[in-house]
């Protein structure tokens, strides 16, 4: 993965829907977009172009089960790495200090 890659992949996870949307696939290993749309409290077609900017960059994956749609990760290291550190970071801050 070179530079501008990363670059890359940090601009698209730069607006918080779409480092929830990430986030939430990591925990639940995929979601359709009804069950997104709960979690997120979020339009259709919002998420719909979020989903879409997350395709278009390789960092999530579909398949279609009858007329359901299903959204994974993608097959990514650096962003499953990233990922496990910001859930690191976030339980931290969420821990209250002794």
């Amino acid at each position: 993965m070179d530079l501008r890659t990363v670059v890359e992949l940090f601009k698209v996870l730069s607006h918080p829907t779409r480092l929830r949307i990430v986030l939430l696939l990591k925990e639940h290993g995929q979601l359709c977009v009804c069950e997104l749309m709960s979690h997120l409290n979020t339009t259709q077609p919002n998420l719909s172009q979020h989903l879409a900017v997350l395709k278009l960059n390789g960092l999530v994956e579909t398949h279609k089960t009858k007329n359901m749609i299903y959204y994974r990760l993608a097959e990514n290291e650096f962003l499953l790495h990233l990922l496990n550190n910001v859930e690191s970071f976030l339980t931290k801050e969420m821990t209250p200090s002794e």
